[in-house]
């Protein structure tokens, strides 16, 4: 028989914790070192799991006090949670309500479906932060650029040329960071150099997928299709039956390979005519790039799944690297 699992629920906050033990008491601590420690040693005693929702960088300082105390701990989705409340008849939230919320949808999950935390190397953590900064400097430009654009005002332009500037110089710099977080990891090194040998996939997916799918290689096709938000979700109940669309994933993932689809459908040998097709049939372009998106998250799953696997190079290329390479000729006489 197997053995009855209990969680500890905790909503975690900027600020504060809000905890729900496994007999219902509950309690809210500050989210500081002390509190945290006091927690996980709780949790020891009872032999429980700590459950907690994702919410960008609070809940990080919690996980990896859990890994460094030999505490299991789990990453719920946030949405999951929301709708198991909803299903349970609790419409209100509040922190008090989100923390026995997250203990109980935790104990309904089979094992095989909680995401347990796992060690994380130095360099990803690096790679992870530098990539959400760069997204933010990508974000700001983005708005300074477009105001640039309708300012007639010369030295109001001109303020705005040294801020694009700077801007310009700082994400150079994090994304030097990005390739130097990579080059230090062996398994990132080789998954970033064995993915940039699809023609679309440059430096920007491959940080993108290193940053916030590091267990790339652990999926199935569907899997990471929906990891990505490219696979197409059915919806059908009796004689209803929608269009299946994609839907949800997560959208730093989704938009970078939207993007490097957009690059294949014109560059890869063997995606660009896929995409042709597609459109040749009547899709609309983006359900096309769409699909064209999936294909690049598998064929990237696959290439981290098995070392031996080879992607095929477009004939030209290859023909164009056995070409002898030229010499540099003879320099220029001078009078």
């Amino acid at each position: 028989m197997n053995p009855v699992r209990i969680h500890i629920g905790v909503d975690v906050g900027k600020d504060s914790l809000d905890i729900c033990y496994p007999d219902g008491t509950k309690e809210k601590a500050r989210n500081i070192k002390s509190c945290r420690t006091k927690l996980i040693k709780k949790a020891l005693k009872l032999g429980a799991i700590i459950s907690f929702e994702a919410t960008g960088p609070y809940e990080e300082a919690l996980a990896d006090e859990c890994l460094a105390r030999g505490v299991r701990a789990v990453r719920l989705d946030a949405w999951g949670t929301r709708k198991y409340a909803e299903s349970q008849g609790r419409i209100e939230k509040t922190d008090a309500i989100d923390c026995e919320m997250i203990r109980d949808y935790a104990m309904s999950l089979s094992e095989s479906k909680l995401h347990f935390i796992k060690p994380r190397s130095q360099a990803h953590k690096t790679l992870k932060r530098a990539v959400s900064t760069r997204k933010n400097l990508m974000k700001a430009r983005a708005i300074i650029y477009n105001q640039y654009e309708n300012l007639p005002d010369a030295e109001m332009r001109k303020c705005l040329d040294q801020t694009l500037a700077k801007l310009d110089k700082e994400i150079a710099r994090i994304e030097g960071e990005c390739d130097a977080a990579i080059a230090s990891d062996d398994r990132m090194r080789e998954l970033a150099s064995r993915f940039q040998t699809v023609k679309g996939v440059g430096p920007c997916l491959t940080r993108v997928v290193l940053a916030y799918c590091p267990d790339i290689g652990e999926f199935s096709d569907g899997g990471i299709a929906k990891m990505c938000g490219d696979a197409p979700i059915d919806y059908e109940s009796c004689t209803i039956k929608k269009k299946a669309k994609p839907k949800r994933g997560r959208t730093d993932l989704r938009k970078a390979m939207y993007m490097a689809a957009v690059s294949a459908s014109r560059s890869n040998h063997i995606l660009r005519p896929i995409y042709q097709r597609l459109v040749a049939k009547g899709k609309p372009r983006k359900v096309a790039l769409t699909a064209i998106a999936r294909r690049i998250a598998i064929l990237l799953n696959n290439i981290a799944k098995y070392p031996d696997f080879i992607p095929a190079q477009d004939p030209k290329d290859v023909a164009r690297a056995a070409l002898p390479k030229r010499g540099r000729g003879r320099p220029r006489k001078t009078e």
